[in-house]
């Protein structure tokens, strides 16, 4: 009966065993990066579904934008809690935004695109008023302080003053 090199064998298996861990990270590495797309497609996706239904509700409640550019128009206690209740909404997907960037689920030109929307919706007299006193609550203090450098020495935004003279 002939002899086993056991050593040569023992090398052999090395090698196969190296190939097979190398060919799994390879196929870990690359599920990984598809779940990574997954999840940035995902938030992406749910930050375009908040925008259309924030959207609706812009469209569903006209009045609103009239409070939000004319600062002298009384408000019923219902309509200040329907524009409340519509900015919280409207912040709340920037935080949503803001969290995706920090997490680094979002890039940096999303978030630059948030902190414009931000700037516009406290843009106005009526908003920068509702934000420094009661909406700020809202939020969690990272966030406040966030859309805070935002408008913070900032005029009231262009915007709105084309809307009303267009």
């Amino acid at each position: 009966m002939k002899s086993v090199n056991w050593t040569k064998w023992s090398s052999i298996a090395e090698i196969v065993s190296s190939i097979a861990i190398l060919i799994t990270l390879l196929y870990l590495a690359i599920q990984t990066e598809q779940s990574t797309d997954a999840i940035n497609s995902q938030s992406r996706q749910s930050l375009l579904d908040s925008a259309q239904f924030e959207q609706s509700l812009w469209l569903q409640y006209p009045q609103l934008t009239a409070f939000v550019l004319d600062n002298s128009l009384e408000m019923t206690l219902e309509e200040k809690v329907q524009l409340d209740s519509l900015m919280i909404l409207a912040l709340t997907r920037r935080e949503f935004a803001y969290r995706q960037y920090q997490a680094g689920v979002l890039d940096e030109n999303i978030w630059i695109g948030e902190t414009e929307i931000i700037s516009l919706l406290l843009g106005t007299e009526r908003n920068r008023v509702w934000w420094n006193t009661i909406g700020h609550f809202a939020f969690e203090q990272d966030f406040v302080d966030a859309a805070q450098s935002v408008i913070e020495g900032q005029p009231l935004h262009d915007y709105w003053k084309g809307f009303s003279e267009w």
